[in-house]
């Protein structure tokens, strides 16, 4: 099977990080992968098995620079002749559509991995949303990730009977506790090991509401002195900064770090005694799932699929509500050091092995349909209801 998937740009961001994943396991598992990227580079093409995958750059060199994009993806489509034309989001979704007519036996896949983002794009993206909804019956075979974004996609016009619900896998061998890793972490950082660490990580982006995590902060750091707060992301400047004033205003300026993304993020986790989520939208956050793995103790808000992600292993609070997230910390700050109920809920339901068996099964159960007429067998979101145990 050869599988060809349309991406943007490789750079850090979820799902980015878990196309790598997918690419790199289907790969492991003998299909032929290509991933076709708008823009040259990104981070996280140094992630890509290299030897089993294959990035092609169609080498875009601004947002309207549309007739060499178009000339490059004729180009590639014809030469690789894939089995799966894979989109992964919505313009490359809607993109995916419009050049398969290059090689119309190819069965087209869309990835859907967001819910409720409208809100916080501009005209053109928002334009492409609504008219990725319109162009869904063209569609294969819809992926979402998070229950919360099959709800979404079904209320823009998307036919459920056409999604298939498939759970972000987190690379449990990458994310785990390590005590000593945390400890070098919290040196540097200047905290010393009696010292509580309530963290939040995230790009510097208004969707995600750092505001609440630091007003929540501000009663946490009046009632709690040995607790302190650092946040990790990378992002709009102009944002952080007015991050950072809202700090200064709360009266924990001092109490607050602000730390750039970093490669070493198992470590990052491991430092933290109590890691949060405030976002104001999410799909499926692998965040949170990183820092489960990681044997971390979570409160997040009630958004998207992050409450079914954390299960009873922590607090999910109702969105903006700083009464209830203060609330939530308080009560995390008397549990145990380490949450191993956490990631052993990871082991059982969010594993890589798990994202692969799953997405092995949907595109091989698409070609099979092809080839024979018969419908797969296949859970679609329109069946049932997609369900994790809590």
């Amino acid at each position: 099977m050869k599988v060809l998937f349309l991406v943007r740009q490789l750079n850090i961001g979820g799902a980015e990080r878990q196309l790598v994943i997918v690419a790199n396991e289907l790969a492991s598992r003998g299909h032929e992968v290509v991933i076709t990227s708008f823009y040259t580079g990104g981070a996280l093409s140094k992630q890509l098995d290299s030897s089993r995958v294959r990035l092609i750059s169609l080498e875009k060199r601004s947002r309207w620079d549309l007739f060499s994009l178009c000339v490059q993806l004729v180009r590639v489509m014809r030469q690789e002749r894939p089995d799966i034309l894979h989109g992964w989001m919505h313009t490359q979704n809607v993109i995916a559509t419009m050049f398969r007519i290059f090689h119309p036996k190819a069965k087209l896949f869309w990835c859907v991995r967001s819910a409720n983002l409208e809100t916080v794009l501009d005209r053109v993206e928002t334009f492409l949303v609504w008219l990725q909804a319109r162009l869904s019956i063209f569609a294969d075979c819809i992926v979402v990730n998070s229950v919360a974004g099959i709800d979404h996609a079904a209320s823009l016009g998307i036919a459920r009977k056409k999604m298939v619900f498939i759970p972000n896998g987190i690379d449990t061998n990458v994310f785990y506790p390590s005590e000593a890793e945390g400890k070098k972490v919290r040196t540097e950082w200047g905290i010393s090991d009696n010292e509580k660490i309530i963290g939040k990580i995230a790009r510097f982006d208004p969707i995600k509401n750092h505001p609440l995590f630091l007003k929540a902060a501000a009663r946490i750091a009046a009632e709690r002195p040995d607790v302190r707060f650092v946040c990790v992301g990378h992002g709009d400047a102009s944002y952080l900064k007015q991050l950072q004033e809202l700090t200064s205003r709360l009266g924990i300026g001092d109490k607050v770090q602000w730390v750039n993304a970093r490669k070493d993020m198992r470590a990052v986790y491991n430092a933290l005694d109590i890691f949060c989520s405030s976002s104001a939208s999410e799909g499926f956050p692998n965040v949170i799932g990183e820092a489960m793995a990681c044997g971390r103790h979570c409160v997040v808000t009630d958004v998207g699929d992050s409450k079914l992600v954390v299960g009873a292993t922590g607090i999910s609070v109702p969105p903006d509500d700083v009464d209830a997230f203060a609330a939530a910390l308080r009560q995390t700050l008397n549990g145990s050091a380490l949450n191993l109920r956490a990631r052993q809920r990871i082991l059982e339901n969010f594993t890589v092995a798990h994202l692969g068996d799953k997405t092995e099964q949907t595109l091989i159960h698409s070609l099979e349909h092809r080839q024979t007429g018969i419908t797969p067998a296949l859970t679609h979101a329109g069946d049932a209801e997609p369900s994790i145990d809590a």
